[in-house]
């Protein structure tokens, strides 16, 4: 480690930086306590061979010694003729080079603060000419101590971890974003969202945010039909259904990672003209309102059904299909309404019926000689109760029934959802279909509905039948009365153990 090995002599006012392609130290320390020569050999021959270092010592008369052109008889013949009572300047630089996809840092957090200090449109300058200079990835070889982290192209390990391989084509990659959306500062800002998407990473790394922001400014480059960078300002134009412009503070930029899936997605597997066409028509609809940094996994989740579609060749259909389907969901939801209430009104036809019978006997009695106490007679009597258990066996016939209607209505939806699996995402679906939640209220509110109607029904019948027993001159079922309160107080008493 660098900054170990200067430290290992007894020197003062030690200063460090380390800029993106520079590193310098500097420090001074007393004649009388003058490193040996060996000491300025070891800083010397721990830089990696692909950089340049300077040694330059100054004393107090500005005598200069540069290690670079004397050796240990000239280092020593240098102390010497300098007072033991003096004080030396010693400035250390490292001129650093990319060399076979490797670039040294020597002290990791001056590098950071170093980047940190820069406009996001500075970070990426950095990085574009680095990366120039390598082929397809870039290691950074870290001397100081550092957790391991990386991009997809860039990895930060330390010194003498050996090489990395990486399968991503960035070469490739580039060509492709060229061909399929105008970057206007492409040439001065040769990076793609992919070298600074972090795919390993450790706790409070300090670069975290910063990557993070360029990677959702460049995602948004490169989903765009054109866009330029311009006075920390992120413009462009996306191209679909409808034309929308955008202008975003890069500063002020969120962590929106669905942006990169869905540049990733358009230039993963697949033809990336026609995927970034099915964005651009998605994303021009869906941000008529909002902003394109506000984009979320629905956005992303309408793309997908949108290509699965277009698979199919039917990328017209989509917008059309949501129609349909909320259509049918809505007609769904108002047709087995009608089938639960259609049991109420199954219920007034039939009481309708029944006092229409009644009121015949009765006015039949009243048209004839017999009095009006000995209406029910044991025939009459018979007649009304056959009527009354006809009606408790319609009663069942129009439950069956109603239960028949809804379970097909059911079918029907599931049926649905099942036909259009494999066109829309799982995603979507839940979406369209509300998580079928508007399916399960409805459900809960038939249930309740029949377990109305179907007591009022019974409440009646029973009633009907208790009524027509006690005003009868012959009942058929004397005891009725008897075996009814027997039963209420077995249920009552029933209820009450529980």
């Amino acid at each position: 480690m660098l900054t170990e090995l200067i430290q290992a002599a007894t020197i003062i006012d030690s200063v460090v930086s380390e800029r993106m392609k520079v590193y310098e130290a500097s420090f001074k320390f007393e004649v009388k306590n003058a490193p040996e020569y060996g000491y300025f050999l070891d800083i010397i021959n721990s830089v990696s061979q692909r950089d340049k270092i300077k040694i330059v010592l100054q004393d107090e008369t500005e005598q200069v010694y540069d290690f670079s052109l004397g050796n240990e008889e000239d280092y020593k013949g240098f102390i010497n003729d300098t007072l033991e009572d003096e004080i030396i300047n010693v400035k250390v630089k490292i001129d650093k080079e990319v060399v076979n996809n490797h670039f040294s840092i020597y002290a990791f957090d001056e590098f950071v603060k170093d980047i940190l200090s820069l406009s996001l449109e500075e970070v990426m300058i950095a990085f574009s000419n680095l990366l120039k200079q390598s082929s397809n990835y870039l290691v950074f070889d870290v001397y100081s101590p550092v957790a391991m982290f990386a991009t997809k192209t860039m990895f930060f390990v330390p010194n003498g971890n050996g090489m990395v391989n990486t399968e991503f084509n960035r070469k490739r990659r580039m060509e492709e974003c060229r061909e399929v959306s105008y970057f206007y500062n492409f040439d001065i800002f040769e990076v793609l969202p992919d070298d600074f998407k972090i795919t390993i990473d450790y706790e409070n790394n300090p670069l975290r945010e910063v990557f993070q922001k360029i990677m959702v400014l460049l995602s948004i480059s490169f989903i765009a039909t054109s866009s330029t960078i311009s006075n920390s300002q992120l413009k462009g134009i996306i191209n679909g259904q409808r034309t929308m412009e955008y202008c975003c503070n890069i500063s002020e930029l969120p962590d929106n990672k669905i942006l990169y899936s869905i540049y990733n997605w358009i230039y993963t597997d697949g033809n990336p003209i026609d995927k970034a066409i099915i964005v651009r028509n998605v994303i021009s609809l869906h941000c008529k309102y909002v902003s394109i940094t506000e984009i979320d996994e629905k956005v992303m989740a309408s793309i997908q059904s949108n290509y699965n579609l277009y698979l199919k060749e039917n990328v017209k259909a989509y917008l059309e299909l949501k129609n349909k389907v909320a259509e049918f969901i809505s007609d769904t939801v108002s047709r087995t309404g009608e089938y639960a209430t259609g049991l109420l009104d199954k219920f007034k036809s039939n009481i309708i019926a029944i006092f229409g019978f009644l009121f015949t006997v009765i006015l039949a009695n009243i048209v004839s000689n017999q009095p009006l106490d000995n209406l029910f007679t044991k025939e009459i009597t018979i007649i009304v109760e056959c009527v009354l258990l006809g009606s408790f066996v319609y009663l069942i016939i129009c439950y069956c029934q109603s239960r028949y209607e809804i379970k097909k209505v059911w079918d029907s939806y599931e049926q649905l959802k099942l036909n259009y699996k494999d066109i829309l995402t799982d995603e979507d679906l839940s979406e369209i279909f509300g998580n079928d939640e508007m399916l399960e209220k409805m459900k809960s509110s038939i249930r309740k509905s029949e377990k109305i109607y179907l007591s009022l029904w019974i409440i009646f019948l029973l009633g009907s039948i208790i009524v027509v027993e006690s005003l009868s001159v012959c009942p058929v079922y004397p005891n009725i009365l008897k075996t009814l309160e027997y039963i209420s107080e077995l249920a009552l008493r029933f209820s009450i153990k529980k």
